[in-house]
């Protein structure tokens, strides 16, 4: 082997590494799921079903607001640090943030989801929320930045993976679901308390001031405005549903949304893994690395769209039981969605964000925002479940038609950049 071919295997060797950690945890992750929820419709019902996804729902969006921002921003600013010292400060800057957010929309969402709930399972529903907003707190995004897949796995994926399959079990055994927000409470808090550890206990609130806390949030109000508007949208099919159907047409809805949710952990997994290697300061041809991402996911997204148009149907009546099973329709409209995520998140991760262009990002989030919300409500009450997942669909396309412009003109200008020197 030439000692050109030997300084390009070993380049790649990290890169390969880091996939086969950032694939294999979320795949873990994302099989999980599939030994509960299956259990959990067929337990629940249709009302079960219809309420358990709507405190997922809610506290989804719960978890968005509370993450404030730190899911998007914070890879690349541990990615760029330049010590161990200066990553364990923005932990413990992100947690403080964020369990102040955390003590405000907690309470919030769970009114919220208590209202929206089907008969009888409203303070289940509620609690299904509280669980699901506690998801703002992850660390994932910390050992993201840092190219750890393993922490990812010992402090987050794991405990949860635990919390789910015996979730599985109980349900099974006992005919209810509430081991399900119980046991997601004790695994998010059990995994962060383990980081506290893992990190040397970061200063939180010791040594910090409100007015302090105060301007971090008003640093990054931008991106977590631009967090919180996609979370309106991407947390609104299932809510929207029930309030413009039947809790048997939102719950189509429930199934169709929760087989897109799976597949979008390949969306995921793909960004994290090239993003601190397209971020890398050190590495040659950026631009190179760029283009690299933007077609990986241009490709997952056609490969991913084609797979819930032809198998999604089948794939929800398996999982989720004949009478909540999502419609042929439903799911093209879901693959549509599917395409525009993968396409935007190289744009956004990688180009807009750490080029701190989060003024498109932010526009095209509110236009999809806009659009999809009064899409979702008015073609849902004309067309039903179909129409809610049709206007979820443009809402995601909205959002890449307003980014790419922008993101792409950056790419130019790096690639200038890289030619002049």
């Amino acid at each position: 082997m030439t000692l050109k071919l030997r300084n390009r295997e070993m380049q790649r060797s990290p890169l390969l590494k880091r996939l086969a950690g950032f694939t294999v945890i979320p795949l873990v992750g994302t099989v999980a799921p599939l030994f509960l929820l299956p259990v959990a419709a067929r337990v629940g019902g249709v009302d079960g079903w219809y309420s358990l996804s709507v405190g997922q729902a809610v506290g989804t969006f719960g978890s968005i607001v509370i993450s404030y921002g730190w899911n998007v921003l914070g890879p690349a600013l541990v990615a760029t640090a330049e010590s161990g010292a200066d990553r364990r400060y923005l932990w413990g800057e992100s947690l403080r943030e964020r369990l102040l957010l955390a003590a405000v929309v907690i309470p919030i969402c769970a009114v919220i989801s208590g209202y929206l709930a089907g008969p009888g399972f409203e303070t289940f529903t509620m609690a299904m929320a509280v669980a699901f907003s506690l998801g703002g707190l992850t660390p994932t995004w910390f050992f993201v930045g840092a190219g750890d897949p393993k922490s990812i796995a010992w402090f987050d994926m794991l405990p949860r993976l635990v919390a789910t399959l015996v979730t599985a079990l109980v349900i099974y055994l006992t005919q209810s679901l509430w081991s399900y927000p119980i046991l997601w409470i004790i695994a998010t808090v059990v995994g962060l308390v383990a980081v506290q550890r893992s990190l040397g206990h970061p200063r939180i609130f010791r040594g910090s001031t409100l007015r302090g806390t105060l301007a971090g949030l008003r640093r990054r109000l931008g991106v977590a405005l631009v967090d919180g508007l996609g979370g309106v949208y991407i947390s609104a099919p299932v809510p929207l549903a029930g309030a413009t159907g039947t809790a048997a047409e939102a719950g189509i809805i429930a199934s169709a949304d929760k087989l897109y949710r799976f597949g979008l952990i390949t969306v995921t997994t793909l960004g994290n893994t090239l993003q601190a290697w397209t971020l890398d300061p050190a590495a040659p041809n950026a631009t190179r690395r760029h283009i690299s991402a933007i077609i990986a996911h241009t490709v997952l997204g056609v490969v991913g769209m084609i797979a819930l148009g032809i198998l999604g149907e089948f794939a929800t009546a398996l999982l989720f039981g004949p009478d909540v099973k999502a419609t042929a329709s439903s799911m093209w409209f879901y693959g549509g969605a599917f395409l525009a995520v993968s396409c935007s998140t190289p744009l956004i991760r990688n180009l807009l964000v750490p080029a701190l262009k989060t003024r498109f990002v932010l526009a095209g989030t509110a236009l999809g925002a806009i659009t999809g919300v009064i899409s979702m409500y008015v073609l849902g009450q004309a067309a039903g479940p179909d129409g809610v997942a049709a206007g979820f669909m443009l809402s995601e396309v909205a959002l890449l038609i307003i980014i790419s412009p922008a993101a792409l003109g950056h790419l130019v200008s790096l690639r200038n950049k890289d030619k002049r020197k």
